[in-house]
């Protein structure tokens, strides 16, 4: 079990202090005594600046995790690249499909920039998985997520292209982190697309760790239905987390319900916070 990490929050939504830059997206840097990660790059060169004026060198983290292909995720790995030329990239195989989303009706492209040969020229070396996965012996990649509520769907409005067609994009290559600690369960989301109970009850059965020490990212129920939010807490109730940090899409009725529910055990934290165990 790892006894000390420390999380912070790269890119997200929200920023409080005035040296750093928030944009739609997340990138969390991950220290621990088994090596320090990234989860997820944000979408541009963000994630950079605010390391700097953070004091995170980013030299010494040659592992980026990619929890899914959309860009507010993945594109900074380009710019991550062009300044460090070397990468391990550890994501799901689906990971360059050409991904779009229906907004006011009309199809927007949302996948990665950036093609995977050009990554590999400046310094990617990727690495596919779709099984948990252990970056470290307390480190694991939970793999595709198996989705066994029945209240935790995809949006419909996600789209993938295969050759002319568009089809519904099921988004299995959403992955999330599972750190095993001394203190419980962490699970870090990205977007949180396969829901966040069939997420930490995937890192349940894989670990078989029943405490759950915090649940941390983004829960994509900004859109969510009223019926969806209720029934969310509800199961949140009942797997009892010591904390909870919801960020980037989570949205402001869910993390309103968490606050009535949990109350100090929410943590709302911005870009430069640091989540610390």
């Amino acid at each position: 079990m790892i006894k000390n990490v420390t999380i912070t929050i790269l890119v997200e939504n929200r920023v409080a202090r005035a040296n750093l830059i928030a944009e739609q997206g997340l990138s969390l840097h991950i220290e621990s005594p088994e090596g320090n990660f990234l989860f997820d790059t944000g979408q541009s060169d963000v994630f950079l600046h605010n390391a700097q004026h953070l004091g995170i060198d980013l030299a010494d983290t040659h592992t980026i995790v990619l929890s899914h292909g959309h860009y507010d995720h993945t594109n900074g790995l380009y710019y991550y690249l062009k300044k460090f030329e070397h990468a391990r990239v550890v994501a799901h195989y689906n990971l360059f499909h050409k991904k779009f989303k229906i907004v006011n009706g009309e199809r927007m492209f949302v996948g990665i920039a950036h093609e995977e040969d050009e990554l590999k020229r400046l310094g990617a070396h990727f690495e596919y998985v779709s099984n948990p996965h252990h970056l470290t012996e307390n480190i694991i990649i939970s793999g595709e997520i198996h989705r066994i509520t029945d209240f935790e769907t995809i949006d419909e409005q996600y789209e993938e292209r295969v050759l002319e067609s568009y089809i519904p994009d099921e988004l299995h290559d959403d992955m999330a982190l599972y750190l095993k600690t001394e203190k419980g369960l962490v699970v870090l989301l990205g977007c949180g697309h396969s829901g966040v109970i069939n997420t930490i009850k995937q890192g349940m059965r894989h670990t078989g760790m029943q405490e759950i020490y915090a649940v941390m990212g983004g829960m994509h129920l900004a859109q969510a239905t009223p019926e969806r939010i209720h029934k969310t807490v509800n199961a949140l109730r009942e797997l009892n987390p010591h904390y909870i940090v919801p960020l980037h899409c989570t949205g402001f009725r869910m993390i309103n319900q968490l606050f009535n529910e949990f109350g100090d055990r929410v943590r709302l934290l911005n870009v430069g916070d640091q989540f610390t165990i």
